[in-house]
């Protein structure tokens, strides 16, 4: 029988399981993205490719990793987190006794860790309880195993590496002190989650809300720089732009670094 499925259905079916609505992602971009994926796996048509995402964790796990091209190292963007560590840190140490940062989308762990081992370097890490959340059960499990291959880890500091890692069979081994600093959860950050949330100092929501619409983009902006007190600060994508950040009583410090101004 010839597939009657269209994208509006896969969409609807894929929300109903999962509870991700697709509707929020830019059209044509997430249904190119989509059919690339089915032809380059082979499936027959978007039920078949449903039926696999259904049945399989991995399938479901390859396609969130795809759907938002889940990648990141640790220390990405060196310019951001050299801003963080000499600026944006020791502001807020300075401002308020005891941290609260969320990491927006974490995937594997890369930006909360590294987050935990600037902390540390700034003898602070004792002060700050580090969030970290992901839809895609597979990244939190991998996330919370703290188990990197060396690839990911060419920009961490020499001196660092070595006392944050051990090396054993080709991986390097994040240790225990920093994967105690970090909680992950799974969450659906496009879900009202916000409102049972407690403030933030810093957030970072970095490369995610890009492949949303608009709409999308500025209600998530709105959602998460209202959990930033005065002082606090929102970091985003390097590809990614706040139009009129004072809307959202922001204010751009470098790009994609805003500081929360009232």
């Amino acid at each position: 029988m010839k597939d009657t499925w269209d994208f509006k259905r896969f969409k609807k079916e894929f929300n109903q399981y999962t509870g991700l609505d697709l509707e929020c992602y830019k059209d044509k971009q997430m249904e190119r993205r989509i059919g690339q994926l089915i032809d380059r796996e082979g499936y027959d048509d978007l039920s078949s490719f449903f039926k696999a995402l259904k049945t399989s964790d991995d399938n479901l796990h390859k396609f969130y990793s795809y759907l938002t091209i889940n990648t990141s190292v640790f220390y990405r963007d060196t310019k951001i987190y050299d801003y963080l560590q000499k600026e944006v840190l020791p502001d807020i140490l300075n401002k308020f006794d005891r941290l609260s940062i969320w990491s927006v989308g974490c995937s594997h762990g890369e930006e909360p860790y590294t987050i935990a081992l600037i902390l540390d370097d700034l003898k602070s890490l004792g002060r700050a309880k580090i969030y970290a959340s992901d839809i895609d059960d597979r990244a939190l499990e991998m996330a919370r195993e703290g188990r990197y291959a060396p690839n990911l880890l060419e920009k961490v500091p020499p001196q660092i590496l070595k006392s944050g890692f051990t090396e054993k069979n080709g991986h390097y081994y994040l240790n225990q002190r920093y994967k105690q600093a970090v909680s992950f959860q799974k969450q659906n950050f496009l879900s009202p989650i916000y409102k049972n949330m407690s403030k933030m100092h810093l957030a970072l929501c970095r490369n995610v809300f890009i492949y949303f619409k608009v709409e999308i983009q500025e209600w998530i902006i709105e959602q998460v720089s209202e959990l930033i007190p005065k002082g606090g600060y929102f970091i985003i994508g390097c590809a990614e732009f706040i139009n009129k950040p004072e809307r959202f009583k922001l204010e751009r410090q470098i790009p994609s670094v805003y500081q929360k101004t009232g």
